[in-house]
């Protein structure tokens, strides 16, 4: 784990890559304010003795949790330095192992990241609900054909029903998987998402069951004081909730897909220069469609108030996954990716902000304090101190998106554009919105009737050699961005389909590989497959090689795909030429993700080194026995390169066993 620490830094030292992040975060370095890259340069300073972070907490080896710690344990493959410091104790004030302790905070991560994403979907479940029983009329069911599929997928019958009928038993199955008892009945929508060939999963316990908040209860109780101390217990707790985070996943963007509309390919523009000089420019950021579409659907009328605030009209754009959403179903363009937050601001032309939850940094009431820029929070998760709140709920969603518009209109009167400031480079042309609906109606059009074949026989052939997905955040512990970039580039050279979700999306739409012209990078084989889907799919142009598939809560939709491939050839999830890399990995819901893909049966690499150092046996476990009870394993590889060479040879062995 040291090596891989030491090779983080010599990442970061290369400096960001993207020239737009560059030219800001000098401009804001100039006017002394400070932004994540300079507080993670701080720390490649001399820290307390210690030169760099603490290690204890890097290696996963400090605890304080009661109030006989903090404790911190020794690992042997810490420094000399370090070692000189530390008492030498090999267990803490309650008597945990390094293990034991490693594999506690382990699963303290992973809860936090799947209390994220349920959080979430109960948000969505709970209008959604409200749609069903006809109790809001702010929102609709926009997709009656998706309403449909959900419901069969779930054994629900549609014949004879009308939409808010199958809406409300779609509701109540999702009730039950979230809030029933805990008991061995496997989730509705797990057994949806899942493919036929299970065993595997049944096998090691790591179906989903219902009860979601039982299931963390335990896990929270569990990591207290005075509790499990079972290693593996532990470990495989983590791993069941990591999977049952992408089954709440499935349910939060089967319900999004339902009242939103499914994505659609959509061409739109990512960069800084998507703000306006001349409109009222609001930013949404944050997680969750059911405020961004409201703000996007209302700010139109609001053109004359602009106008007479002496602006041309109001210009909505987003960031972060609320910015994915409104991005994949209305076009609407992005100012860039969540690690670019207080850049956004520090243009100087941003008249609100308005955020949700979820990866929000609290850093934004600082540098908004510079600025003209109002902060407006919007659920009781995501409050700041100081900050204006407007309180969301579904029933007065209208009146809480036009108050929002008023504070953004309001603000323009106080900008001074003598403080604002735009890189000199263009917004970069993507290409976002492939769902597995929109993804098959194109694979249609060369097969109407079996629209997965062509895929199938793509793959069979090795004209598609296999798929790899790309998974969350970017990290400015790394050369940010880069690290998705380099094996986007390393897997599509070698005829690899890659798809992109979330911040790793954004990331390559920031860096042109999310637009047709970035073909160029693809193997000659690919190249041929994605330049006759753009024709066929009537698009006039290549489809682009690296696919958007949608927001950080739509991972579900690689799985689903993943799971109609599996019952075509009759295989399992980890019988696929199908790999998952979270490259950048940094925040919880990070950790969720990508556990959860590998206790489906994914081999997933990560590239940013986890809080595992201090316990050789999580390790092994993550990254060796994983792989006889799912199928799937962790690859702990810093160098990107290094890590698209690792999953290409993954890809490949798993064609040979699958005999093509």
């Amino acid at each position: 784990m040291q090596e891989g620490l030491h090779q983080e830094k010599e990442l970061r030292e290369k400096g960001v890559a993207d020239p737009q992040i560059h030219q800001m975060r000098e401009h804001l370095y100039n006017k002394n304010i400070t932004t994540i890259w300079d507080i993670q340069d701080a720390y490649d300073a001399d820290y307390f003795g210690l030169k760099d972070r603490c290690p204890f907490g890097s290696y996963g080896l400090c605890c304080r949790n009661c109030d006989m710690g903090p404790c911190r344990l020794l690992s042997e493959e810490m420094p000399e330095h370090v070692k000189a410091v530390s008492p030498g104790l090999n267990r803490s004030g309650c008597g945990k192992t390094k293990d034991s302790m490693v594999a506690s905070m382990y699963l303290q991560t992973v809860i936090r990241g799947v209390s994220s994403h349920i959080g979430h979907a109960f948000h969505i479940l709970r209008c959604f609900s409200k749609v069903a029983k006809g109790e809001i009329s702010s929102y609709s069911i926009k997709d009656e054909r998706k309403l449909k599929s959900v419901a069969l997928n779930l054994g629900i019958r549609v014949e004879g029903k009308g939409k808010l009928e199958i809406a409300e038993e779609i509701s109540e199955a999702a009730w039950d998987d979230l809030s029933g008892r805990q008991n061995e009945k496997p989730m509705r929508f797990a057994m949806a998402l899942a493919p036929k060939n299970i065993e595997k999963l049944k096998d090691a316990k790591l179906v989903p069951t219902q009860g979601v908040a039982e299931s963390i209860i335990q896990g929270v109780h569990s990591t207290a004081q005075g509790n499990t101390n079972s290693l593996f217990g532990l470990l495989h707790h983590s791993l069941f909730l990591a999977a049952l985070d992408i089954v709440s996943l499935y349910i939060s963007t089967e319900l999004q897909d339902i009242l939103f509309g499914s994505p659609s390919p959509k061409t739109s523009e990512i960069g800084l220069n998507v703000l306006k000089k001349d409109m009222v420019n609001i930013v949404v950021h944050g997680h969750l469609p059911l405020l961004s579409e409201k703000v996007v659907e209302l700010a139109p009328g609001f053109k004359k108030d602009a106008e007479a605030a002496g602006a041309k009209g109001v210009n909505v754009v987003g960031i972060c996954c609320s910015g994915n959403e409104i991005l994949m179903r209305q076009g609407v363009p992005l100012a860039g990716s969540t690690i670019m937050q207080e850049l956004v601001i520090g243009t100087g032309l941003v008249e609100a902000i308005c955020v949700d939850v979820q990866c929000i940094y609290p850093s934004l009431s600082a540098i908004k304090k510079e600025f003209h820029t109002k902060l407006i929070t919007t659920m009781p998760e995501g409050r700041m101190e100081g900050e204006q709140f407007i309180h969301f709920k579904e029933e007065e969603a209208n009146e809480a998106a036009v108050k929002i518009i008023q504070e953004a209109i309001s603000a323009y009167r106080n900008r001074n554009i003598n403080k604002s400031f735009l890189p000199s480079t263009a917004p970069q042309t993507l290409v976002a919105g492939f769902s597995v609906e929109s993804f098959m109606d194109i694979l249609s059009k060369l097969d109407s009737k079996n629209p997965l074949f062509p895929l199938i026989d793509l793959i069979k052939s090795g004209g598609i050699k296999g798929v790899a997905l790309l998974v969350g955040c970017l990290s400015p512990k790394v050369q940010t961005d880069m690290s998705h970039v380099s094996i986007a580039k390393e897997m599509i050279k070698n005829n690899v389909l890659v798809l992109a979700t979330g911040c790793a999306a954004t990331a390559c739409g920031r860096h042109g590989l999310l637009n047709s012209q970035a073909s160029k990078y693809a193997g000659l084989s690919l190249r041929k497959v994605l330049e006759t889907l753009g024709e066929k799919a009537g698009l006039g142009m290549s489809l682009p090689p690296v696919l958007h598939f949608g927001s950080c809560v739509d991972n579900s939709r690689a799985v689903i795909l993943a799971s109609a491939l599996a019952d075509a050839l009759g295989a399992s999830l980890d019988q696929l030429p199908i790999v998952v890399s979270a490259a950048e990995q940094a925040v919880e819901k990070a950790t969720a993700i990508y556990l959860g893909a590998a206790a489906l049966g994914f081999t997933t690499h990560i590239g940013v080194v986890p809080k595992l150092g201090g316990s050789p046996f999580a390790v092994k476990v993550l990254t060796e026995d994983l792989e006889k009870i799912s199928g799937g394993k962790i690859i702990i590889e810093v160098d990107p390169l290094g890590a698209a060479r690792k999953m290409l040879e993954v890809i490949y062995s798993k064609r040979k066993n699958l005999g093509i």
